[in-house]
C-alpha cells in the first residue's frame, strides 16, 4: 500500500455522479417498456392454498400475470445454500412477508400496482416464529424441512477451564443486537430484455457479485450461464445488500414471458420487507481476568437470526464468533455459533460481516471488567491488545498491520484522556 494510503486519487465515477450524468437502473428506458410488480406473501408463515389471478388478468393494461404454475421447473436460489423459491406455488410454504406469489406485468407501474390488489390469496396460517430462541425449541414448528438450526460452528483454543480457574474475576453477560437495514439511496431496480432468437436474457441490474449472481440466475432458470448477461449500471449504494438476488430472476421471467423490455423498481417499503438486513445476534459472553488486568479465558455463544433464508448467514455468524475476543490476546477461548431460521426478513451481508455485532459485546465486556477491577479502561485495553506475533482465536498468527496499540494511544492523545499510563 506504499504510496496509496494518504494520497489523493481521482475517483473515476465522481464527476458523473455529482453532475447527474450517471445512469442508474431506474434511469434506463426502452421503447415498448412494460412495468413489473410482485405480489408478496400476506402472512409470514403459512401454506398457500389458493391463488386466484383472474381479476388481475382482466384489468385493462395488464399484459401477463406469472405464477409458479407457469414455470414449474424453477430451481431455488441463494448465495451459499439454494433454499429460496422464485415463486411460491400452491401447497407450498411462505416463510416471510417477502416471499413472491405472482409477478404482474403491465403497461404502466400504476396499473401493475392496482392489479396486485385484485389477486385473491387463501392461506393456512402457521405459528410465526420471530425469536431465534423459540425457533431452537424442540417443539417449534420447522420453518424448513431440515429444521430451524441452519448451521452450527465451534471454536476451541487452549484450555478454557484452566483459564477460568486462574482468573480473579469472571464477568458473564448477554448482549442483543437488532435488525439494521443497509438503506442504500437507490432501492433495488432493474430492466430486463429477452432476445428470443439467441435465447439470451440481458439484465441491467446492480450487483456486488457479478459472476456469482449470473450463475445463480442461470441455475434457477435452468439455463447455461452464457444465456444470462448482466450489464452493470451505476450502483446507488450497496453495503452488502446487493450481494443477494432481488429483482433479477423476476425480471428475467417477465421478459421471457412477454418478449418485451420490462422494468421492476422496488419502493422503499418493498426493499425493507424483502431484502437482507444486518443479523440480529444474541451473544452470551463469559470472560475471565486476573486482578492486575490480564485476560485469561473467553467463552462465547452466538445465536444469529438468519431470518427466512440462508443468504450469507453461515459465513456471517461463523466469522462473528471468530472475532469474539476482538483485538485482544486471550490464550484460552471456546465458542459455539448457531445461525437459526426464523420468519423474519432474511439476514445477509452488511459492512463488518458479523464483527460489528461482536464488537458491541467484547468492548462491553472489557469496560465492565475494567470497572470491576478498578483499572483504567484504556490501559486495560493496551496491556491486552494484539501485537505482531499474536495468535487469534482461530489460530492465525498476526505478522503485519497490527496497529491496535498505536490506534489506542492516538485516541488517548487526541481525546486528552486523563490518568492513563501509556508505554
Amino acid at each position: 500500500m506504499t504510496g496509496i494510503v494518504g494520497s489523493n486519487f481521482l475517483k473515476v465515477d465522481a464527476r458523473d455522479k455529482v453532475t447527474g450524468r450517471a445512469i442508474y437502473p431506474d434511469d434506463i428506458y426502452f421503447d415498448d417498456l412494460l412495468y413489473v410488480k410482485v405480489k408478496r406473501a400476506p402472512h409470514p408463515h403459512a401454506y398457500l392454498r389458493k391463488l386466484d389471478v383472474s381479476k388481475a388478468e382482466e384489468l385493462p393494461g395488464v399484459v401477463k400475470v406469472i405464477t409458479a404454475t407457469d414455470y414449474p421447473d424453477l430451481n431455488k436460489f441463494g448465495l451459499i445454500i439454494k433454499d429460496q423459491p422464485v415463486l411460491v406455488g400452491i401447497g407450498e410454504k411462505m416463510r416471510y412477508l417477502g416471499d413472491a406469489l405472482a409477478i404482474v406485468v403491465a403497461e404502466s407501474r400504476e396499473i401493475a400496482t392496482r392489479a396486485l390488489d385484485l389477486i385473491r390469496v387463501e392461506v393456512e396460517e402457521l405459528e410465526v416464529i420471530s425469536d431465534p430462541l423459540r425457533a431452537m425449541d424442540d417443539d417449534a414448528p420447522a420453518i424448513h424441512e431440515d429444521g430451524n438450526i441452519l448451521i452450527t460452528h465451534y471454536l476451541d483454543k487452549g484450555d478454557v477451564e484452566k483459564g477460568f480457574a486462574g482468573a480473579d474475576i469472571i464477568v458473564e453477560r448477554e448482549y442483543r443486537t437488532q435488525h439494521i437495514d443497509q438503506l442504500p439511496l437507490q432501492p433495488e431496480a432493474g430492466v430486463g430484455l429477452y432476445d428470443e432468437e439467441s435465447g439470451v436474457i440481458k439484465l441491467w441490474v446492480a450487483t456486488q457479485w457479478l459472476h456469482d449472481t449470473q450463475a445463480d440466475i442461470a441455475q434457477s432458470l435452468g439455463l447455461p450461464r452464457e444465456k444470462v448477461r448482466i450489464i452493470q449500471p451505476a450502483i446507488g449504494g450497496a453495503f452488502g445488500k446487493r450481494e443477494d438476488i432481488s429483482v433479477h430472476i423476476h425480471l428475467a421471467l417477465a421478459a421471457m414471458a412477454t418478449g418485451r423490455p420490462v422494468k421492476l423498481t422496488y419502493t422503499r417499503e418493498e426493499s425493507m420487507i424483502t431484502q437482507s438486513k444486518r443479523h440480529p445476534m444474541i451473544i452470551r459472553a463469559k470472560t475471565g481476568a486476573t486482578k492486575d488486568g490480564y485476560l485469561t479465558a473467553w467463552q462465547v455463544e452466538v445465536i444469529g437470526d438468519a431470518g427466512a433464508y440462508a443468504s450469507s448467514s453461515p459465513a456471517v455468524v461463523h466469522k462473528g464468533m471468530y472475532h469474539c475476543t476482538g483485538p485482544y490476546n486471550v490464550e484460552n477461548v471456546r465458542g459455539v455459533s448457531h445461525a437459526v431460521y426464523t420468519n423474519n426478513t432474511y439476514s445477509g451481508a452488511m459492512r463488518g460481516f458479523g464483527t460489528t455485532q461482536m464488537a458491541f459485546a467484547y468492548e462491553s465486556q472489557m469496560d465492565i471488567l475494567a470497572h470491576e477491577l478498578g483499572l483504567d479502561p484504556a490501559q486495560f485495553r493496551l496491556q491486552n491488545a494484539y501485537q505482531v506475533g499474536s495468535l487469534t482465536p482461530n489460530g492465525q498468527v498476526l505478522s503485519r498491520s497490527v496497529n491496535v496499540r498505536e490506534t489506542i494511544k492516538k485516541a488517548i492523545e487526541m481525546s486528552d484522556w486523563k490518568g492513563v499510563r501509556v508505554e
